[in-house]
């Protein structure tokens, strides 16, 4: 990517979050199990690609680069667009291919998921 840009996104409960200058909207949804530990989305760094990043899709599968998951799951280009969300450092949700397995919250925590939908022109 040519330019990078970041910027940080506290989510403190369930709703719809515009971002018009990432171009779409980012849903957060309160589910039981397979989320995000809600006190994770609360300091979110929402980042672009720049490459080298590593994702998890599963507990049972290897982390590999976003370009292989990508390209395995054949994601075509324009589904891959919106910001990586970070706690700090952790990679916590990708769009297109959903949440790291790394960032899954234990049972019983409180969680939530989270979509990318990006804008349509």
């Amino acid at each position: 990517m040519a330019s990078t840009r970041a910027t940080t996104l506290s989510v403190t409960r369930a709703g719809v979050y515009a971002l018009p200058e990432w171009g779409g909207t980012l849903r957060v949804r309160r589910v039981s199990q397979g989320g995000i530990a809600m006190t994770s989305l609360m300091h979110l760094r929402l980042v672009e690609r720049c490459g080298g990043e590593r994702f998890q899709p599963a507990a049972d599968r290897p982390p590999r680069s976003l370009k292989k998951q990508y390209q395995a799951l054949g994601i075509p280009d324009w589904e891959r667009c919106g910001p990586l969300l970070y706690d700090g450092e952790r990679l916590l949700f990708v769009p297109g291919l959903g949440i790291d397995a790394r960032a899954r919250a234990d049972k019983g925590v409180v969680q939530a998921g989270v979509e990318w939908t990006p804008s349509v022109e």
